[in-house]
């Protein structure tokens, strides 16, 4: 299964649960951000977290008021390792050399959605 295809089908499962979750909630369950997320920099303006996975492949999604391509390279500049490895539907995805962290960047409104996936904590602290 291909990442993209396990991030859309992360994506659909995370709003069907919503869908099912107590109607009386007018927000998702969020988490304060972190500095940081298994060794990967998130910028200080990261808001609305949610992590998915605490295992590997352990996953977080957040919001930025920065637009894409400022996130692009606020990321590319705090590792510098991550070169875009594709781009489609507006979302484009980073990766390091190792292809054990990877970091999808898509438009949202006013700012961007970043979605983490840490394939293999050992090697993304390195």
């Amino acid at each position: 299964m291909t990442f993209l295809t396990r991030l859309a089908c992360a994506g659909a499962l995370a709003l069907s649960t919503a869908a099912v979750a107590d109607t009386d909630k007018s927000q998702p369950d969020l988490t304060p951000c972190p500095a940081d997320f298994y060794s990967v920099a998130m910028p200080g303006d990261a808001m609305q977290c949610q992590k998915f996975d605490d295992e590997m492949p352990a996953s977080l999604v957040f919001h930025s008021p920065k637009n894409q391509q400022q996130l692009i390279a606020w990321y590319q500049n705090a590792m510098p390792d991550l070169t875009v490895i594709s781009q489609y539907n507006g979302r484009t995805v980073l990766s390091g050399a190792s292809d054990n962290v990877r970091v999808v960047v898509s438009p949202d409104n006013q700012g961007a959605q970043v979605d983490l996936l840490i394939i293999d904590s050992l090697l993304a602290q390195q």
